[in-house]
């Protein structure tokens, strides 16, 4: 994916020649007296936020097809030949991506999804697990 255009913030760079002493300072290129970045450093900073954006999404997803799954999914990871494969990590993760919603300004939304969730044990887990957030 390329670097997302929609940002709120802006990141200003600016060019610095190579014979430019302060080239080799370990300080270089972190926010300068103007507030600019290196180009590579706001290139990077860009890709982090990519990536965040990219991570909510994915967090997202997976809460609402665990959810949507509802007993098939208990079934599943109760089944033995299930057991050590990645079924049994949704029981970790789908509470990981409800917590890292809940920092991003999603939590209602997650337990909007909860609450109209068919029952099942990640419903019953992540509403007790809200709970206690």
């Amino acid at each position: 994916m390329g670097i997302h255009r929609s940002r709120v913030c802006s990141i200003h760079t600016h060019h610095v020649p190579t014979n430019d002493s302060s080239a080799g300072d370990p300080s270089h290129g972190e926010l300068s007296g103007e507030g600019l970045l290196a180009r590579d450093q706001a290139t990077q900073v860009m890709r982090a936020l990519d990536a965040l954006d990219e991570l909510e999404a994915a967090a997202v997803k997976l809460v609402r097809a665990e959810l949507a799954a509802g007993p098939v999914v208990d079934g599943l990871i109760a089944d033995p030949l299930t057991e050590g494969t990645r079924l049994d990590l949704l029981c970790l993760v789908d509470t990981m991506a409800a917590d890292l919603l809940t920092v991003l300004g999603r939590g209602d939304m997650v337990r909007r999804l909860v609450a109209e969730a068919p029952p099942g044990g990640a419903r019953d887990a992540l509403a007790e697990h809200l709970t206690h957030s």
